[in-house]
């Protein structure tokens, strides 16, 4: 009984089974009611786990906020600070032959069709396109193992298009890297600004076709030595432009047939 604010208890014996709560509110005033069953062994407060927020970081990299709010700009002298951010870079190989081959408006049809396939992969793996240039793709993800699964499932829908086409028209080449970066827009878009950014575009570059190149702070990250274990990976140093020091560099190869 809930009377003046203040809840009057019963003592009873419940047995075993479904059971059924009647309760009154003699007072004025709406009430909550809950229930709280406690332990018989010595009780210890569970640890607390929160769903994820959304932070500046999240809504950055988010495709939704980045197709509708466009007009959203950080100036250019300021920035945000990205502290961990993933970075994937793709690019065509040999699409300049294509459109030799089949002609510009029938090439740059079929590439739009293989950016709809990318942007589909980022998005599924809660990533966010931030611009393509010429062919390339630079994708954005809140985790390295959400970046390395959507560069291979990019890998798997290029596939797919070529399999609807006589010859491989579409072969991609593809670098990942982690690191901190500055958010800013530039050119009136939202953008990635940093050697991080530039160590991305350069680790894509060592790519060649079909292959994925991670960094080693990309292959150490939480979940991606699960997520790459059956494909054959070679670890090798690269010297890359710009970086003072030599990188562990990390190729995955296709499964084995």
């Amino acid at each position: 009984m809930l009377d003046g604010g203040k809840c009057v208890a019963a003592t009873a014996s419940i047995a075993p089974g479904k059971v059924g709560f009647e309760v009154h509110n003699a007072g004025k005033l709406p009430v909550v009611f809950g229930i709280l069953q406690l332990p018989t062994a010595t009780f210890q407060r569970p640890k607390l786990r929160f769903t994820p927020s959304l932070s500046g970081k999240r809504l950055l990299m988010t495709q939704t906020f980045r197709d509708f709010f466009r007009s959203e700009v950080i100036s250019a002298t300021e920035g945000i600070a990205v502290l961990d951010v993933t970075l994937v870079f793709t690019d065509l190989k040999g699409s300049t032959a294509l459109y030799e081959r089949i002609g510009d408006l029938n090439a740059y049809i079929q590439v739009q069709r293989h950016f709809q396939h990318l942007l589909d992969a980022t998005v599924r793996h809660n990533g966010a396109v931030t611009k393509t240039i010429g062919d390339a793709v630079m994708a954005a993800f809140l985790t390295s193992a959400d970046a390395v699964q959507a560069a291979l499932d990019m890998r798997e829908a290029v596939d797919q298009l070529n399999r609807d086409r006589p010859q491989r028209d579409f072969i991609l080449k593809i670098g990942v890297h982690r690191g901190a970066s500055i958010a800013v827009t530039l050119n009136e878009r939202l953008d990635y600004f940093g050697q991080t950014v530039n160590i991305a575009a350069r680790v894509q570059n060592l790519a060649d076709g079909d292959e994925i190149c991670i960094t080693e702070e990309v292959y150490g990250a939480p979940a991606v030595a699960e997520i790459i274990a059956p494909y054959p990976v070679a670890k090798s140093q690269a010297e890359l432009k710009g970086v003072s020091r030599a990188m562990s560099v990390y190729r995955l190869a296709r499964m084995p047939s």
